[in-house]
């Protein structure tokens, strides 16, 4: 399963943050008859781009999805978004503080030739955002 459409979570026109439908052939099936989302995050700015896939398990979903909710409804709290599989140690970790958020991650494996590390601010919007999209 993957995210319906490609979306925009966050661009002030410095920063933009997408959430993007994983092609077929990157969507992970690991263990048969467990359910799992796979997606693509994207991060640009004016100097550079980075792309990472991730998959998450119905367990580690179920959990992230309530930690998104929380996070959202209170304005506080935090959450780190990442692959369970072994081929990256890309992350995405968001903290929300009074509806001020911060999110910084790693798009690509550190221990391929690519990867990008990014740090931006955002506000409560782009977790809405995100909790609409992966909310199934």
């Amino acid at each position: 399963m993957t995210v319906k459409n490609d979306i925009v979570l966050w661009d002030n026109g410095i920063d933009k943050f997408c959430l993007l439908k994983a092609p077929n052939e990157q969507q992970y099936k690991y263990i048969d008859g467990v359910p799992c989302i796979t997606f693509g995050i994207s991060y640009e700015n004016t100097s550079f781009k980075g792309y990472d896939t991730f998959t998450l398990f119905d367990h580690f979903y179920s959990n992230i999805v309530n930690e998104i909710e929380s996070t959202y409804t209170s304005l506080n709290g935090s959450f780190r978004i990442y692959d369970v599989g072994a081929d990256t140690d890309g992350y995405i970790e968001l903290v929300m503080t009074n509806g001020k958020l911060s999110v910084k991650g790693q798009l690509g494996a550190s221990f391929s030739s690519h990867s990008l590390m990014f740090e931006f601010e955002a506000d409560q919007t782009l977790v809405g955002n995100l909790l609409q999209e992966i909310t199934f």
